[in-house]
């Protein structure tokens, strides 16, 4: 098991084509019918890892300073992925709580939850139009367990985070609060996560060049393509207990700060954690939002 403890492990991540090589007019990737079908192409990227800086509390980096931040948070009310209907709405609520107390919020507001898993024999085909105009404080699908994600992306872009801001914080969000943010709350259901862990991205190491925008199942988002300035990071066997916070959108970014989070799953991890188990996981989306 030497290798599974190395400070930095390869792995396998997916990335869209960029514009320049598709042989077509990306801007017919905003068609919804067309978009989610952006090809991709794998490349082997260094996955720096977490777990030390989640074991030293006090030299953990701030959500501004790469659009992520991780902590050490045990919940109460976690359970198994077979469960999930009954545990979500008392899950819902810890996070809420949790993410006010870590970031100083004044609100929060639940915009949906997701959980995934890596095994396909508990997934069921969800379909194509799952278009949200509205919150959703619990299971975005329900009884529908979703696969793990593949491919290097922003959940949102810019307008759709500011309409789901509106949608789940008030019309006057914007104007009643000083500073709206949309993140992310991920963490795995069961662990150490050995398969398809949660691969982040520096998002200040992002140039502009390296983001595209096309239409998912969920409307707009930022697709990444691969850059070598890139710096990417997952925690190593990660466990239910060890959390990231990614940053979506932010409608206060200041210079030098990073504005989002790209993330995928990893695709391969060839085995440098140990034997692979299919990953379980949740993530809720939380309008966060300060006076």
């Amino acid at each position: 098991m030497g290798k599974a403890f190395d400070k930095m492990t390869t792995g396998t991540l997916q990335f869209a084509i960029p514009p320049e090589r598709l042989g077509r007019d990306p801007s017919i990737y905003l068609n919804p019918e067309i978009g989610p079908s952006w090809p991709q192409e794998p490349y082997e990227v260094t996955l720096q890892d977490l777990k030390a800086e989640l074991e030293n509390a006090e030299n953990a980096k701030p959500l501004d300073s790469r659009g992520f931040a991780i902590l050490r948070n045990r919940s109460e009310s976690l359970g198994p992925l077979k469960l999930h209907e009954i545990w979500n709405a008392d899950y819902l609520e810890e996070t809420k709580q949790m993410i006010k107390t870590q970031l100083g919020a004044d609100e929060a507001f639940i915009w949906n939850s997701v959980t995934r898993s890596a095994d396909p024999s508990v997934l069921t085909p969800y379909g194509n139009n799952h278009f949200q105009d509205k919150a959703i404080v619990g299971l975005q699908f329900g009884a529908i367990i979703r696969g793990t994600a593949s491919g290097a992306h922003v959940d949102q872009d810019v307008s759709n985070s500011q309409r789901m801001c509106r949608a789940a914080a008030g019309g006057d969000v914007f104007q009643k609060y000083s500073r709206v943010q949309q993140l992310n709350i991920w963490r795995p259901l069961k662990g150490p996560v050995t398969s398809k862990p949660l691969a982040v991205c520096d998002g200040s190491t992002v140039p502009d060049k390296s983001k595209s925008i096309h239409c998912g199942h969920f409307g707009t988002r930022v697709l990444l393509h691969h850059d070598v300035n890139q710096n990417w990071y997952y925690i190593k066997r990660q466990g239910p207990e060890d959390c990231f916070i990614l940053k979506i959108y932010d409608s206060a970014v200041l210079p030098g700060q990073a504005e989002f989070a790209p993330h995928t799953g990893v695709d391969d991890l060839h085995g440098a954690d140990g034997p692979e188990e299919p990953r379980e996981s949740i993530e809720v989306r939380v309008v966060v939002c300060y006076l």
